[in-house]
């Protein structure tokens, strides 16, 4: 069952296992600028899942790594997050299956957890 703390996300009527089209803003590690990517994110859990090739030269990734506190504006609602690198292979290798057909399993995988 699906963790959905925020009324917000279930009006979005996000369904398990889905994905999304949404902008991610992190915060420049550099300049302490708001920075917004438009990225890929699987739903899973209650959670968003971003995937990236590679972390070296990815500004967002690199962005998150640094400053955890980032926000994620999905059907216009705009949500509050924090972010971490997912660790453990079973939960990366479930959310690059779903987000990708044939998934990509080479791919690092972020978890961005709405705040409640």
């Amino acid at each position: 069952m699906s963790r959905l703390a925020q009324p917000y996300i279930r009006d979005m009527n996000l369904k398990e296992g889905s994905t999304v089209v949404a902008h991610l803003t992190t915060t420049g590690r550099k300049t302490g600028l708001p920075r917004t990517v438009e990225l890929h994110f699987a739903y899973f859990n209650g959670n968003f899942y971003a995937s990236s090739s590679k972390v070296k030269g990815k500004h967002w990734c690199l962005n998150m790594i640094r400053n955890p506190a980032v926000e994620i504006t999905v059907t216009g609602e705009r949500i509050a997050c924090l972010a971490k690198q997912v660790t453990d292979d079973a939960l990366r290798r479930q959310i690059l299956t779903l987000r990708d057909s044939p998934p990509q399993m080479d791919r690092v995988v972020f978890e961005i957890r709405p705040r409640t």
